[in-house]
């Protein structure tokens, strides 16, 4: 019996690069953006926006649960997020 069986096969080129994106590092994902000439631009900012939401409220849980280190990193995520949102905003409107 083959042990890929009771795997999901994905049937899309998407499907598989992200199956693929989700289990390589981040450094690799890096690379591979520089090389396609991947971009972030105003599609990506609904996205974002959730994203914002999310670590936004995920600073006061961490903070209030005592995890000092995931708090930081949440409110990092929020400090590049705001800039990052507001710069694709204004470049939606030009």
């Amino acid at each position: 019996m083959n042990k890929t069986s009771n795997m999901h096969i994905p049937d899309s080129l998407e499907q598989f690069i992200e199956l693929y994106l989700g289990l390589e590092s981040m450094e690799i994902i890096d690379l591979l953006l520089d090389l396609s000439g991947a971009t972030i631009d105003a599609r990506a900012l609904p996205l974002l926006k959730q994203r914002l939401q999310e670590e936004q409220a995920q600073v006061s849980q961490w903070e209030a649960h005592g995890y000092v280190r995931m708090r930081e990193k949440s409110a990092q995520l929020v400090a590049v997020l705001q800039p990052l949102i507001l710069t694709l905003e204004q470049e939606e409107q030009i």
